[in-house]
């Protein structure tokens, strides 16, 4: 509990980075373990005043670029139309018995381009879950989601799971849109 609540203050400051609209896109995880905006949309659109589609498509690259070790093993796309990202994160949900272990899978991410607007697509977590543990042991990420809800509503003892894997959804997100996120020096004239 303790790692949970640590990792999500860490994760905090990701999300205030500047003060343009992408800051704005935000996805809810539902009892299904589908995510959608406040509004109950599966996407969100951020504007970018007097950019071009090629304009932002080369911004996001940039960025993945910047936020992945190897940024060809985790995005493919459609030059100045549609990025996805598919990549591995070790911890997306905790499973605590005698010890904790972090629960690890993968997550895709869609960004589609527009002159002066990118759609950020819900983004998906899939299927197979794999805990750390000795022998690793593996779960369905959607039966995991569902244990945290009852009747459609969040169980109180679960609630920092769900904002922990909320937070670390949405500041993949946010990381990718903000060109400055993570690199306080972005401005930096070298």
């Amino acid at each position: 509990m303790k790692k949970l609540i640590a990792m999500m203050l860490m994760l905090l400051p990701m999300l205030a980075w500047g003060q343009n609209t992408a800051d704005s896109v935000w996805f809810d995880m539902q009892p299904d373990g589908m995510f959608l905006t406040k509004d109950g949309k599966g996407f969100a659109v951020v504007e970018y005043e007097g950019k071009t589609a090629h304009e932002l498509y080369q911004m996001i690259a940039s960025n993945i670029s910047s936020a992945y070790n190897d940024p060809s093993q985790v995005m493919s796309g459609v030059e100045d139309t549609s990025i996805k990202v598919r990549a591995y994160c070790a911890s997306l949900v905790q499973k605590k018995m005698i010890l904790t272990f972090n629960g690890g899978g993968y997550y895709q991410l869609e960004f589609k381009f527009k002159d002066g607007r990118i759609r950020v697509n819900a983004p998906y977590i899939e299927r197979e879950i794999v805990y750390d543990s000795q022998p690793p042991q593996y779960a369905n990420f959607y039966d995991i989601v569902a244990k945290w809800f009852k009747k459609g509503e969040l169980k109180k003892g679960d609630r920092v799971k769900y904002e922990v894997l909320n937070l670390t959804v949405n500041s993949f997100i946010q990381v990718i849109l903000n060109p400055s996120a993570g690199n306080k020096d972005a401005n930096e004239d070298w």
